[in-house]
């Protein structure tokens, strides 16, 4: 698994909306515009993007955990540029 390319967001809201990120789980699969948000207490999670009100895929609580240490990693590995600049 790795991440292909993460773009910061605005914050604002109850829970932030902190990137934007596309992942490649395997050599046959790769996810595009998925949101690694982060809650008031700290807790981060992500969520796959929406078409017709409804969320494109949905992920096994171990896969969702690992995507999203996975994001985390390298939203954390952006400079502080990187993160208020978008």
């Amino acid at each position: 698994m790795k991440i292909l390319s993460i773009r910061p967001l605005p914050q604002g809201g109850g829970e932030k909306n902190l990137a934007r990120f596309d992942v490649e789980l395997s050599e046959h699969l790769r996810l595009y515009g998925l949101l690694l948000r982060q809650w008031p207490d700290g807790t981060r999670r992500i969520a796959a993007p929406q078409a017709n009100g409804r969320h494109m895929a949905t992920f096994h609580s171990a896969l969702a955990a690992e995507i999203t240490d996975h994001a985390s990693s390298a939203f954390e590995g952006l400079n502080a540029n990187d993160r208020t600049s978008h």
